[in-house]
């Protein structure tokens, strides 16, 4: 059975209209969890289309919330703002679908207390204020309130660079020493200075540039480890209702322990990702 319910038709659809390609698995799985049905949902980090969410998984209303300074380094458009048919739908739908260009942490006080549900994947890498980011959803949702999310690459694993920018075509991708950019966890085992060196040894120097940029300076990625995902999930005023490390490709021993020995107090660089489903606490009742 196709993802959702989804016919073949339909989910061929929102793959050539909005590029969706690993949202309707993700998004599968959320709905096997959580019936969303009749619920009112915040989507950060994405915009997926209303014609997905409103009219096929019935959703009370959907609001969506994305960085534009995510989308402007990364030259990025959201896709709904392409296709006419779903712009009219939008009109049609008013309120029930909404969306925001800010961050996660700067919606307004309206927020609070207003959603069932917040979906979220492929964003948590993405988010710098990650624990702000998390203490302000907490506050958006109703009491019961569930956050889900998965979301990978992560910075400590294999290919936790997350490099928007590949190889240019003026370099010979044949020949093995321009047939990848960084080695399995290659961003963590060497320096910056060594990865320019390295870099502008294999290519050249601007190509060198543009990797440190986005490899260690750009925002593109907020460079926490997997450990750091579970301390912040923990600090967060959140109940853990599940948390699983997903995706996994182990490093071999010697990478492990040079791993370990570079980042003290680390031990998880085998997953790629996270998965989480976490819940506000019911209102509590006080009794006299």
């Amino acid at each position: 059975m196709p993802p959702l319910n989804l016919t073949q038709q339909q989910e061929q659809y929102l793959r050539d209209n909005f590029q969706l390609s690993y949202h309707i698995p993700y998004l599968d799985v959320c709905s096997k969890k959580i019936s969303l049905k009749d619920l009112d949902v915040l989507e950060i980090g994405g915009a997926l289309p209303a014609s997905l969410v409103i009219e096929h998984l019935e959703c009370n209303s959907w609001s969506a919330v994305e960085a534009p300074s995510y989308d402007i380094e990364l030259g990025e458009a959201n896709q709904f703002h392409r296709n006419h048919k779903e712009q009219q739908k939008l009109i049609d739908l008013g309120h029930r679908y909404r969306h925001f260009y800010c961050n996660a942490e700067d919606l307004g006080d309206e927020h609070l207390n207003q959603y069932d549900l917040i979906f979220t994947i492929a964003c948590f890498e993405h988010i710098n204020r990650l624990p702000l980011a998390i203490e302000k959803m907490l506050q958006y949702l109703k009491p019961g309130g569930k956050l889900f999310t998965m979301h990978s690459p992560i910075w400590s694993a294999f290919d936790g660079h997350h490099l928007p920018i590949g190889i240019p075509e003026r370099f010979d991708t044949q020949l093995p020493d321009s047939s990848y950019i960084f080695q399995p966890w290659g961003h963590l085992l060497q320096s910056r200075a060594a990865t320019f060196t390295d870099i502008a040894s294999r290519f050249d120097r601007e190509f060198a540039e543009e990797v440190i940029y986005n490899t260690y300076n750009s925002n593109h990625i907020n460079r926490y480890f997997s450990e750091d995902y579970w301390v912040v999930f923990e600090a967060s005023g959140f109940l853990i209702e599940e948390y699983q490390i997903t995706f996994p490709r182990n490093p071999s021993p010697e990478i492990q322990s040079a791993l370990e020995g570079i980042y003290p107090g680390y031990k998880q660089f085998g997953n790629n990702g996270i998965y989480a489903i976490l819940q506000k606490p019911s209102a509590s009742v006080v009794t006299f």
